[in-house]
């Protein structure tokens, strides 16, 4: 019965965080729309990331059309957990709709209450994808763009995560952290994702509070490409929405 609720309620948050995206488009306030509300998870493991993400779970990285609310995989301590995208924090009683938790600014990520608790208690954890979308508005509609790697190594989210009682349940759940955007992601939006390599991903799990290193190691090199508008409704999930068109 919990997870019934808690998966209706998750498609309702789809539904409203898509009703958001058209309103923001149709006034026109671009920056302000949601960022990285969607990403590919549809991956195999890689070699060059066995160390830090051991035991993999084909069962949560299958999926071409991912949004907030949606159960994910994310590696903490190199072992895979199923969480929700969106994070709950610890004290928190219930999952409430009235602030998007699926993303945090790194500037605020400290002060802001739905976080600082898990950024104190250093509670990191590493989520990896195929890519991620972004829309731009052109001649009216909404344009979705596919974010991958050259080098067909994952895009690997560098997050936080969280753990609180519902009901009689526990929920685990975690967040993507966002940065000002750089290179040619500049054009497409303002934020994008922490995204790193192994090497700087190895070192920002093993040391508390750096947000330097987070800023600093940030990938920038990324394949853009337009993909199917079909993308725009989250309930759209095969293979062909990240080919390019």
């Amino acid at each position: 019965m919990f997870f019934s609720k808690l998966l209706g309620w998750g498609l309702k948050q789809v539904d409203a965080a898509d009703s958001f995206c058209s309103a923001v488009f149709n006034r026109k306030i671009y920056y302000h729309r949601i960022m990285c509300g969607r990403f590919a998870s549809a991956l195999k493991p890689s070699d060059a990331w066995l160390e830090l993400m051991q035991e993999w779970s084909d069962e949560l990285f299958n999926r071409y059309n991912v949004s907030p609310a949606s159960q994910i995989g994310a590696f903490v301590e190199g072992r895979c957990h199923a969480m929700r995208w969106g994070l709950v924090p610890s004290w928190s009683k219930e999952i409430s709709s009235k602030y998007a938790t699926f993303n945090a600014r790194i500037e605020s990520i400290e002060s802001k209450p739905a976080f600082r608790s898990a950024w104190r208690k250093n509670q990191k954890c590493l989520i990896p994808a195929l890519g991620y979308y972004e829309w731009q508005t052109e001649e009216g509609l909404k344009q979705p763009y596919f974010v991958t790697s050259y080098d067909e190594q994952p895009l690997v989210f560098a997050g936080l995560w969280d753990e609180c009682m519902i009901g009689d349940g526990k929920l685990s759940s975690c967040t993507i952290i966002t940065t000002e955007s750089k290179g040619e992601l500049e054009s497409l939006h303002n934020r994008m994702p922490v995204m790193l390599g192994v090497d700087s991903a190895r070192q920002w799990l093993q040391v508390a509070d750096d947000k330097t290193l987070l800023l600093d190691q940030c990938r920038t090199d990324f394949n853009v490409y337009k993909v199917d508008r079909r993308v725009n409704n989250s309930r759209q999930e095969d293979e062909s929405l990240i080919e390019p068109i």
